[in-house]
C-alpha cells in the first residue's frame, strides 16, 4: 500500500470534525490536517500491502495519531500494525469515552447546593424577622379587639340600665300624665276654686290660707312631676340614642380590627408554611450535598485505583519505542504546558462517571487522574479519563456538541494544576 493509498483509507475514514483518527478513541476531534468528510463507510484493502517509498515517507503522527504506529513504519510488524488499526478504526471499534460528573464537577454540584443552602438561610431569617412583626401586630390587633369588645359590653349593659331606667321614667311620665287628668276632670266637674271664695269659706284666717296653700301646692306639684317625668323621659331617650350610635361604632370598629386580625393570622400563617417548606428544601440540599460527596470520594477513589493499575501495567509491559516530548512533572510545578484538542461522547469516563463539561483526559503519568485544573479558554476541569492516542503533554477536552469541538480545535495551552 503506497503513501497515497493509506491517506485515501484515511480520508474516507476520519472526516476532519468527526470521529477521532486516533485508534482506541471513537471520539469527536478536530485536526489540522487538510481532510474532507466523507459519510461513507470505509473501504479496507487487505490484499494491498504498504509500501512507502523512502521518499515518501513522513511521520506517523501525519499518518495515524496511534501508539501502535511506530517512528518507522516500513518494517512488516508495523505495516500490520497500521494495516489492522485502519481495519478497526474502519468497522468503528472504540475504547469506552471519558465523561464528566466527574468528582470535581460533583463536588461543583455541591458547593452549588451548599450556597443555595446559604441563601435559604437567609430568606429564612429574613421570613423569621417578618413572622416577628406579624406576630406583634396580631398580638396589638387581637387586644385591641378585646378592649373594643370589653368596651361594647361595657355600652351594652349602660344600654340595658339606660332601656330600664327610661321605662321607669315613661310609666312615672305616665303616671303624672294620669294625674294632671284626673285634677283637671275634677276642677272642670267642680268648678274652678276662686282664692277668694276659700277666703270667705273660711272660718278661721288659718284655714283659709291653709286651703289656698294646699290649692297653689297641689297646682305646682303637678306641674313639677310632669316637668320632671318630660326631662327624665327625654334625657334617657338622648341617652339610649348615643348608647346605640357609640355601639354601632364600636361593632364597626370591631369588624375592622377583626378582618385585621383574620388577615394578620393568614399572613403568620402564610410565613410559617414558607418556613417549613424553606427548611424542607434545605434538608434536600442536605441530603443531595451528602450524596454528591459520597459519589465523588467513590469516583475519586475509582480514579486513583485506576491510576495505580495504569502504572503498574506500565512498568510491566514494555512499551514500543517511540519519541516522546520531555514534560516537566506536574508535582514540580503549578504549571503545564500541553496540547489540548477537543471530542465529544456520550457514555461513562474510564473511572465510571457519566459524562458532562469539564472532563479532561490525559496521560495518568504525566497528570495523575483526579487531578483538577484550570485550562484558558474552557474553564475548570478534573483529570477523569484517559485514552490510547493521549501520550506525554497532551490533553483531550469533553464538549457537549460537535460544532464547540470543532471551534476549539487544536490549541497549545499552559493549564494550572491544583
Amino acid at each position: 500500500m503506497t503513501a497515497g493509498a493509506v491517506r485515501l483509507i484515511e480520508r474516507r475514514i476520519v472526516p476532519i470534525a468527526g470521529l477521532d483518527r486516533r485508534p482506541g478513541r471513537g471520539r469527536f476531534v478536530t485536526s489540522s490536517a487538510p481532510y474532507q468528510p466523507v459519510r461513507t463507510p470505509a473501504t479496507v484493502f487487505p490484499s494491498i500491502k504498504p509500501r512507502i517509498a523512502r521518499r515518501q515517507r513522513r511521520p506517523t503522527s501525519a499518518l495515524l495519531a496511534c501508539r501502535l504506529v511506530p517512528a518507522d513504519p516500513t518494517s512488516r510488524r508495523a505495516r500490520l500494525l497500521a494495516l489492522a488499526a485502519c481495519s478497526l478504526a474502519a468497522v468503528g471499534i472504540v475504547l469506552p469515552a471519558s465523561g464528566a460528573g466527574s468528582g470535581s464537577s460533583l463536588r461543583q454540584q455541591a458547593q452549588r447546593l451548599a450556597q443555595e443552602n446559604g441563601a435559604i438561610a437567609s430568606r429564612s431569617r429574613s421570613a423569621v424577622l417578618t413572622l416577628y412583626g406579624l406576630d406583634s401586630r396580631l398580638t396589638r390587633a387581637q387586644a385591641e379587639l378585646a378592649s373594643l369588645r370589653s368596651q361594647a359590653a361595657a355600652i351594652d349593659r349602660q344600654a340595658a340600665v339606660t332601656r330600664r331606667e327610661l321605662a321607669i321614667a315613661k310609666r312615672v311620665f305616665a303616671a303624672s300624665q294620669r294625674n294632671l287628668a284626673d285634677r283637671l276632670r275634677s276642677v272642670y266637674e267642680q268648678g274652678d276654686s276662686d282664692p277668694l271664695a276659700i277666703i270667705l269659706g273660711a272660718k278661721t284666717l288659718d284655714d283659709a290660707m291653709s286651703g289656698y296653700e294646699t290649692e297653689k301646692a297641689a297646682a305646682e306639684t303637678d306641674r313639677s312631676v310632669v316637668t320632671q317625668a318630660r326631662r327624665s323621659r327625654d334625657r334617657y331617650v338622648g341617652l339610649q340614642r348615643r348608647l346605640a350610635a357609640r355601639a354601632e361604632k364600636l361593632r364597626g370598629l370591631e369588624a375592622s380590627l377583626l378582618a385585621s386580625a383574620n388577615a394578620l393570622a393568614s399572613a403568620k400563617a402564610g410565613r410559617i408554611a414558607y418556613l417549613r417548606q424553606l427548611a424542607a428544601q434545605r434538608s434536600l440540599n442536605q441530603a443531595q450535598i451528602g450524596s454528591l460527596d459520597a459519589q465523588a470520594q467513590a469516583i475519586e477513589a475509582q480514579a486513583r485505583r485506576v491510576a495505580v493499575e495504569q502504572v503498574t501495567s506500565t512498568r510491566v509491559t514494555t512499551p514500543v519505542p517511540s519519541a516522546a516530548p520531555v514534560v516537566p512533572s506536574p508535582a514540580s510545578s503549578t504549571t503545564l504546558t500541553v496540547t489540548a484538542t477537543a471530542y465529544t461522547l456520550q457514555g461513562h469516563t474510564a473511572t465510571g462517571a457519566p459524562v458532562g463539561y469539564g472532563v479532561v483526559a490525559v496521560d495518568p503519568s504525566v497528570i495523575p487522574l483526579g487531578t483538577r485544573m484550570t485550562i484558558p479558554g474552557y474553564g475548570e476541569g478534573v483529570a477523569a479519563d484517559t485514552g490510547g492516542a493521549i501520550q506525554g503533554a497532551v490533553i483531550d477536552l469533553w464538549f457537549p456538541t460537535d460544532s464547540e469541538a470543532a471551534a476549539w480545535g487544536r490549541q497549545t495551552v499552559t493549564i494550572t494544576l491544583h
